[in-house]
């Protein structure tokens, strides 16, 4: 009978924190919605970002996404991200539908399925719009992303711009987080490009390497092992996310490989940005995260307004290298 007992008590336990969590959220809500209101401030909706990445990569599309909301009177915050709860997404997910939001902006990160939640919150009459990450098989009104073939095309470009004669080694880091149809579709377009323009006198070898980005602790480990490891160590290091590159990029001066391993990095930060002004890294792929903000506050505002919206929103994306740093 104990044995019975002390499942239950766990499970009555949880359920009663992460109802007391949503329901200090929804008070911490109300008041600072009553504050405002003191100052005049009414908003027509209230939306919410549900992520649980606080790199400066979401920092900036949050601080568009906010910008553009109140343009639009719309009243934007953000669950999950540092959060002294430590909920995980699908919590956050659940707190967001409780407290009755009129839309959600998700980052569905880390391979969490999400797709129950974002169900609920279309039953619940919720519209949720997925970023950069998307949940094909949910009732999410739209995707807010990047087109993956042409994110193959810039890597494959970048890829040619870096061959030197003979055998050219290329590894890519794969983020286990990525749906995998636009990963494939990402790595068979680079292929396709590194193919189509190679000149005859270099040789290259293309393979893949899967990596957990959610955590910083598995990347900085899983490079590690890349780099200790001669015999695996390539001369071109492909990384599809702001963790990796970072991670690589010390990697890279750690173990005094500047100039023999050649990194492509994604996203700007004010980390990589610094090693690509002094060469340290030739380039890295960046994305337009004014344009993921307002299109996410876009998407759902035309769906509360019209009833249906455009299924996908695509993002930019542009190379930077030494030259645009100067």
């Amino acid at each position: 009978m104990k044995k019975t007992i002390i499942p239950i008590t766990a499970v009555l336990i949880a359920t009663t924190v992460l109802l007391l969590g949503m329901w200090s959220y929804y008070s911490r809500v109300v008041n600072e919605i009553e504050q405002q209101g003191s100052n005049a401030a009414v908003y027509d909706r209230h939306y919410v970002v549900v992520s649980e990445d606080s790199s400066e990569l979401w920092q900036s599309i949050y601080e568009s996404a906010r910008e553009a909301a109140a343009r639009e009177n719309v009243y934007l915050e953000w669950i999950g991200a540092n959060s002294p709860a430590n909920y995980t997404l699908k919590d956050s997910m659940k707190v967001a539908i409780a407290s009755k939001v009129d839309g959600i902006i998700l980052y569905p990160w880390g391979g969490l399925d999400v797709t129950e939640q974002i169900n609920e919150a279309a039953k619940q009459g919720i519209p949720v719009v997925t970023v950069l990450n998307d949940c094909n098989e949910s009732d999410r009104i739209s995707f807010v992303g990047i087109n993956s073939y042409q994110m193959g095309q810039i890597y494959g470009e970048q890829i040619l711009n870096l061959l030197e004669d003979g055998m050219n080694r290329v590894l890519v880091l794969v983020n286990t987080s990525m749906e995998d149809v636009n990963t494939n579709l990402m790595y068979s377009q680079m292929n396709a490009v590194v193919e189509a323009g190679k000149p005859r006198t270099k040789k290259v070898e293309i393979s893949a390497y899967s990596v957990d980005s959610t955590a910083n602790f598995e990347a900085e480990e899983v490079i590690r092992d890349i780099f200790i490891n001669s015999d695996s160590l390539p001369d071109i290091l492909i990384c599809l996310d702001p963790v990796s590159t970072e991670c690589a990029y010390q990697a890279i001066v750690d173990y005094n490989e500047v100039g023999n391993v050649n990194i492509v990095g994604y996203y700007t930060s004010d980390i990589v940005m610094n090693a690509i002004h002094k060469g340290l890294i030739p380039a890295a792929v960046t994305i337009d995260t004014g344009e993921i903000g307002r299109y996410s506050i876009d998407a759902l505002n035309e769906y509360l307004s019209a009833g249906h919206v455009s299924n996908y929103f695509n993002v930019g994306l542009s190379i930077v290298t030494k030259d645009e740093t100067r």
